[in-house]
């Protein structure tokens, strides 16, 4: 194929024809607040908050989304073509460890763009790692590192799907909210 050759006019013109179709999931996007979905995993945090009906917490502080009794959720995805483990946040520190604590989790593995799994977690199932990370950080605030923090600590699939509940794909649909209503 040369540029812009009949077969490469066809291209543009499919890959147009596709790209129109985005228009409609952007308008559906900016209900709930996201504003560019080809940024930050936004298209998938679309799908999760549709498919699981939870409200978006637009910006990168605190919590990913909430559901109806107005508990937060920390939303994790990993694209299992690239790799087996959830990262965290970009700057863990003891009190995002806090907040981790006081949050639900929402587990969603993917195959490139296709949602495979989904599984919630309590967040008591997850202190083995948050233990783990605040001995991490405290040590390196004993040694009086500057800005102690983790960078992206992870949570393997495999512990996920050991101690998480799986609600999707399922033979009938699992309300998260009401999965993990009580802590």
């Amino acid at each position: 194929m040369a540029f812009f050759d009949c077969a490469h006019q066809e291209q543009i013109k499919d890959f147009s024809r596709m790209w129109a179709k985005l228009d409609e999931l952007e308008e559906l996007a900016a209900k709930h607040h996201i504003q560019d979905i080809a940024q930050d995993n936004n298209l998938k945090l679309l799908q999760t908050l549709v498919l699981f009906d939870l409200t978006n917490q637009p910006g990168r502080e605190g919590s990913d989304a909430i559901d109806r009794y107005g508990h937060d959720w920390e939303l994790k995805t990993l694209n299992i073509n690239l790799t087996h483990s959830f990262s965290t946040n970009h700057h863990t520190n003891l009190s995002r460890i806090a907040l981790f604590r006081q949050e639900r989790w929402m587990f969603s593995s993917y195959k490139g763009i296709q949602l495979q799994e989904v599984y919630v977690v309590n967040p008591r199932d997850l202190e083995k790692y948050f233990s783990e990370w605040e001995r991490k950080i405290l040590k390196k605030i004993e040694k009086k590192t500057e800005n102690p923090h983790m960078n992206n600590p992870k949570i393997s699939l495999s512990y996920v799907k050991a101690v998480g509940v799986k609600v999707y794909p399922v033979a009938t649909p699992l309300d998260p909210a009401e999965v993990l209503k009580v802590l």
